[in-house]
């Protein structure tokens, strides 16, 4: 009965942390965003972890950028304007994201435009 029990509380501490994982599954919802210089952009989604988000969005980018944002399970977007200003947003949506990366980027300077977006949900 003791072995039941153990095999019972197992069963419902994993599968309670499982309406926490999101749509995607538990450890697999990161993302990441980044722009640099000379133009150097670049993306990830659906990583196991922030590290390998981060890594692969490296790759993407030659190791060049050095405005970097992660996300969980949502979407990201980076904007940057025409005087070096940039706005970096996140939202449930690839609309709302780059709507708010959009907003920031506006508050600090114009002729702002989404240089990158992803969704990992």
């Amino acid at each position: 009965m003791r072995f039941f029990k153990a095999i019972v509380t197992v069963a419902a501490l994993t599968a309670g942390s499982s309406v926490f994982a999101g749509e995607c599954g538990f450890a697999q919802c990161w993302g990441a965003v980044g722009i640099g210089p000379g133009g150097a952009w670049g993306y990830s989604y659906g990583k196991y972890s922030e590290a390998d988000a981060v890594n692969a969005l490296q790759g993407e980018c030659g190791w060049d950028c050095d405005n970097v944002h992660t996300f969980y399970n949502t979407c990201g977007a980076i904007a940057e304007g025409s005087s070096g200003n940039w706005g970096y947003g996140w939202a449930g949506t690839r609309s709302q994201a780059e709507d708010n990366a959009l907003g920031y980027c506006y508050q600090n300077g114009g002729g702002c435009s989404v240089r990158v977006w992803a969704c990992s949900p």
